[in-house]
Order: structure tokens, then C-alpha cells, then sequence
């Protein structure tokens, strides 16, 4: 089967176009931050804030209401200092976010040029800046990094599945511990994972018997089970002290489980309520058990589709992400054409393409299921750089020798495909930057509408 084109070492020119993409994006995302401040009460930024002032104030002993995992907190509480108001705070902490996703856009390049060519490594940080981060660095939120660290995580272990390394497993499950330390829904793909490595495990027997094989898995297995409970037990261990669960979380425990927002509030406001929170009885309490019992199989289903729905359509628009997951999901659609070639290449990692899949289901009908409470694009937006990294890898080894004569020149399939999405990208740089300019300039308010 074809392989990757091999991956050389970065030229000069490769270095200039990330230093200009990420100067670019840098103003760009420093200027739509001064030139339209988002207010601390909107996307649970003066949530985060009081979080980080908190640990600060109590010398790092303040506990959490579990409902905001502690690593973004504590990264916001360096940069507070006794007597900042939340105004300068708030300043602080946008500006610190988006020099932040700066860095993680700079790794994000190192590593998709681990794997892929230069000229598609730059396409995917082109899209990855633009289309994702530039809508969300400004706002003093856990998303970006928790996209750097879900999607290490990610990577760690599909790499495992591929070529299984000790240090792999160790860095596999230190990364995803952090990332559930960023945000708890991260929690899901261990468990997931676990449930393939071992299918897997079961397979290798079937083919090899010798018990260093199953030896040599096993221990894998273990070192990122202990990896990851190494980085969360101090954590998790304070949860189970005050709320009875190693892995309690009030979205997941609770607000999942609800109809709605407002539902979920009025919960929340009769729990954190000492007096009220006593005459709830236990079967009164948001749960699995609770839903099933008063919902229809047709309600459930109900919200399901709702939530692919709205998953499908809210961000159907010519900027952000969607234009560039559409164009991997047509790309795929007619490297179905190839049939035999597309089979050949999922057979040759079955496992690893196994979990991939596996993985997007899994996190779609959650989030589709969540939906109910919050429809917001930030939660399926974790999937993107899972998804357009594991698309990359299908798609590129597909067209491998592919290509098309022009005037006597040959340009490959693939290529093209990386013109298209640097060239779709372009929207959001020029979107955003006549947003500036009409901000900055006093431009029409008709226009501004526009543009949005």
C-alpha cells in the first residue's frame, strides 16, 4: 500500500509562512480583542476569573464547585495580584489566552509536520488558527488548550494502537489526565481506548501466543491507567471525600440529565442551598435513572435528533469551522470511489481506525445529548483537530501518486486539497479583518451586520 510522502526537514520558507500565519493571527486576534472586548458575565469568563481569584486568595486551598476543572484556573491565578478588579483582570487574562493559543498553535505545527508534509502541515495551521482559535483565544475560556491537550491525548493513544511504546503509554496517560484536569469531558476516551487496546490484545493472541506479547500489552495497559490516575488522584481523591464519587462532576452527574438550561439553574439553586438541598429526596436528584424513568423512548429520541440538528446547522456559515469539516467530509466521500484502495488502507490500521471512529461517535452523541442544556459550537469543536488530523492521514496516503497535468506540469491531488483549505481559510483572515477595520474606522453599522 502507499505510504505518506516522507516527511523532510523544514526549509526556510515553511518557517517564514508559520512566523507570518501566526504574526497574523496574533494581531488579528489581539485587535478584535481591544477593538471588541468581550464583557466578563458572557461565556463564563467572571466564572473562571473568581475560580483563579479564589486559589490565589486561599493560598491554593480553595475547593471548586466541580463544575470547572482546576488547570485554566490555576493558570489565570498567576496573573492575578491583590487589589486588580475584575476589568483589569479580565484584560489581563484575554490577552494571556491568546499569546497562549500562540504557543499552542506553534506546537500544533511541530507536531502535524511529525506526520505530513510541510505544505499540508501549514494548511492544517492555517485552518486550526483561523477557523477555530481566532473565535475563541479572546474569550478567557478552558477551549483552546483544552483542544491542544484532548488532541496529544488523542494522538498519544491512537499512536499506541499503531506502534506501542512504554514512554507512549506514560506520555498517553499524563496528557489525558491534564486534559481532564482542563475539562472532565475528556473522561470518556479512556475508557473507550481501554476497550480497543484490549480487543486488540485478544487478537494478537489468536495470531501469537507468546506470553512476553501479552506481557509487554498488559503492562502498556497499566502504564497509562497509572499515568493518568498519578496526575488526577489528588484531585479525585478530594471529590470522593466531599461528594461521594472519584469522578464527580456537576455536568455530568446533574445537568446532562435535565431538559434544559433553565431547568439545570433552578436545580443548581436549590442544591447549593443547605435548608432546600435536605428535603430533596435522592429520587428527586437529577439522573440516569430519574430520565429514563419519566422520559418516552420517543422524548429521547427526540432530543437526540434535535442535538444533531442544531450540531449540523447553527454553524453553517462561511466563517469558522464548518466550511473546513465539510470539505474533509466531500474529500471522503469521493475517496469512496476507490473503494478497495480506502478498505485496503482502514484494514491496514484496523484497530487505530477502529478507535478513531468509535471515538467521533461517541463525543457526537454526547454532545448531541448535551445539547439540550447548551448549544454551544465550543464542545464539538474538540473533535476538530481529532478529526481533520485523522482525515489528513486517510486522505493523503488515498491520493499518494495521485495528480493532475497542467500546461505539461504535474500538481498532485493532494496539493490541491491543501490549496483549497489555506484558500477557504482566507475568509476568516479577510472576514476578520474588515470586521477591524469597520471597528477601528467607525464604518457603517449596516455594513458591520454584514459581515457577521
Amino acid at each position: 500500500m502507499n505510504q505518506l510522502p516522507a516527511v523532510q526537514p523544514v526549509r526556510g520558507g515553511t518557517l517564514l509562512a508559520v512566523v507570518i500565519v501566526l504574526a497574523v493571527y496574533g494581531l488579528e486576534a489581539h485587535a478584535r480583542r481591544e477593538a471588541a472586548p468581550t464583557p466578563a458575565m458572557h461565556s463564563d469568563q467572571a466564572a473562571y476569573l473568581a475560580y483563579a481569584r479564589q486559589m490565589r486568595e486561599s493560598g491554593y486551598t480553595f475547593i471548586g464547585t466541580r463544575n470547572r476543572m482546576p488547570v485554566f484556573p490555576f493558570l489565570l491565578s498567576l496573573l492575578y495580584r491583590p487589589g486588580m478588579d475584575e476589568t483589569q483582570f479580565l484584560k489581563r487574562a484575554q490577552s494571556f489566552n491568546i499569546n497562549l493559543s500562540i504557543l499552542l498553535l506553534a506546537l500544533l505545527f511541530v507536531i502535524f509536520r511529525k506526520f505530513f508534509p510541510s505544505y499540508h502541515a501549514v494548511a492544517l495551521l492555517v485552518i486550526t488558527a483561523f477557523g477555530v482559535f481566532l473565535y475563541r483565544a479572546g474569550i478567557v475560556q478552558a477551549e483552546p488548550l483544552f483542544y491542544f491537550l484532548s488532541f496529544c491525548a488523542f494522538l498519544f493513544l491512537v499512536r499506541l494502537l499503531i506502534a506501542p511504546r512504554w514512554w507512549l503509554s506514560i506520555f498517553a496517560g499524563a496528557t489525558l489526565g491534564l486534559a481532564y484536569l482542563t475539562k472532565a469531558s475528556m473522561l470518556p476516551i479512556l475508557p473507550l481506548w481501554i476497550a480497543v487496546f484490549l480487543v486488540q490484545m485478544t487478537s494478537r493472541l489468536q495470531r501469537d501466543t507468546r506470553m512476553r506479547i501479552l506481557a509487554r500489552d498488559f503492562g502498556l495497559l497499566l502504564l497509562v491507567i497509572a499515568s493518568f490516575l498519578a496526575v488526577v488522584f489528588p484531585y479525585i481523591q478530594t471529590s470522593k471525600r466531599l461528594y461521594g464519587h472519584y469522578f464527580y462532576n456537576v455536568n455530568s452527574t446533574f445537568y446532562m440529565w435535565c431538559d434544559s438550561w433553565p431547568e439545570a439553574v433552578a436545580f443548581t439553586e436549590v442544591y447549593n442551598d443547605p435548608k432546600r438541598h435536605r428535603e430533596l429526596a435522592p429520587d428527586q436528584l437529577p439522573s440516569a435513572a430519574k430520565y429514563w424513568r419519566e422520559h418516552s423512548l420517543g422524548q429521547i429520541a427526540h432530543r437526540l435528533s434535535n442535538g444533531f440538528s442544531t450540531m449540523l446547522t447553527r454553524s453553517a456559515k462561511a466563517t469558522g469551522y464548518y466550511k473546513f469539516a465539510l470539505l474533509f467530509a466531500l474529500a471522503g466521500v469521493f475517496a469512496l470511489c476507490r473503494r478497495e484502495s480506502a478498505i485496503q488502507l482502514v484494514e491496514e490500521r484496523a484497530f487505530a481506525a477502529s478507535f478513531c471512529i468509535l471515538f467521533m461517535a461517541v463525543y457526537v452523541l454526547l454532545y448531541a445529548w448535551y445539547g439540550a442544556i447548551i448549544t454551544d459550537s465550543r464542545f464539538v469543536l474538540s473533535l476538530f483537530l481529532p478529526f481533520i488530523f485523522a482525515g489528513s492521514a486517510f486522505l493523503l496516503r488515498l491520493w499518494n501518486g495521485d495528480g493532475f497535468v497542467v500546461r505539461g506540469r504535474r500538481i498532485p491531488v493532494a496539493t490541491i486539497f491543501s490549496g483549497s483549505l489555506i484558500g477557504l481559510a482566507l475568509i476568516d483572515a479577510g472576514s476578520a479583518a474588515l470586521h477591524l477595520l469597520v471597528a477601528t474606522q467607525g464604518g457603517h453599522a449596516s455594513f458591520a451586520r454584514f459581515l457577521q
